[in-house]
């Protein structure tokens, strides 16, 4: 379950982030698609390397105290045992799942800079598509949450892409400031 929330939080964070760039990009006039692929994909990897560290730290702390609170208990060192390496082994896979969901969530938004570097693609239509592409993560993130909650899953996912939108519209509006 914890999981679950980990991978969607930080998916959310790695498309909103990607979409923000790629419509920096845009309104700032950088045309060059190496830069915007350049971007998203070291901003993709900072946050992935901010996610495993920060969750292995929190999580290795947490499970620490928890198996030092069980060992107090029952008054034996659980560290070599089952318990320990399941907190050890929990901690480290939260920390991935945390780590990859924000890079994996940013790598659509940077397919059509990466064929407009190859040539395959008009610069404009590598906006065009890098922004539908984010959308269509932030609605596939909602609809997954629609679909754990039991909600209706197209009205969880519109309301994650009409989060995108409204970062398009305020970095819009500020760019006409």
């Amino acid at each position: 379950m914890i999981l679950r929330r980990y991978f969607a939080m930080n998916a959310f964070d790695g498309a909103m982030t990607s979409l923000g760039v790629v419509i920096g990009a845009y309104i700032t006039g950088i045309a060059n698609p190496r830069a915007v692929v350049g971007v998203i994909v070291v901003g993709g990897i900072a946050m992935a390397v901010s996610g495993f560290s920060g969750t292995y730290m929190t999580e290795s702390a947490e499970r620490n105290k928890a198996l030092n609170e069980l060992e107090d208990a029952m008054l034996v060192d659980l560290r070599d045992t089952i318990h320990g390496d399941a907190s050890r082994f929990v901690s480290l896979f939260a920390a991935l799942v945390d780590g990859s969901a924000p890079f994996l969530a940013s790598l659509p938004s940077v397919l059509p800079f990466a064929l407009a570097l190859l040539g395959l693609l008009p610069i404009q239509a590598a906006f065009i598509a890098s922004i539908g592409a984010s959308l269509v993560i932030l609605f596939l993130l909602g609809a997954f949450l629609g679909r754990i909650s039991r909600s209706n899953i197209i009205y969880s996912g519109i309301k994650m892409v009409v989060a995108g939108i409204a970062v398009a519209l305020l970095a819009l509006l500020l760019n006409g400031h």
